[in-house]
């Protein structure tokens, strides 16, 4: 049971880890938008929509 929860816990502080991470890439990517140059956001934005796809990918389906 011990080992059960210890691995709950570990799911959880990866899945806020996850979701900070996604936070940052789209900051960054919107100071790159309207900062540095438009194409760069747009990209930036795909770049944060591919990840967050992946993301639900590995942490929900598979």
């Amino acid at each position: 049971m011990r080992k059960r929860q210890g691995r709950a816990v570990f799911r959880v502080i990866a899945h806020v880890i996850a979701i900070a991470l996604l936070y940052l890439v789209a900051s960054f990517a919107l100071f790159l938008g309207l900062q540095v140059q438009p194409l760069y956001g747009n990209i930036g934005l795909g770049v944060t929509a591919a990840l967050a796809a992946a993301y639900v990918y590995v942490g929900f389906i598979r």
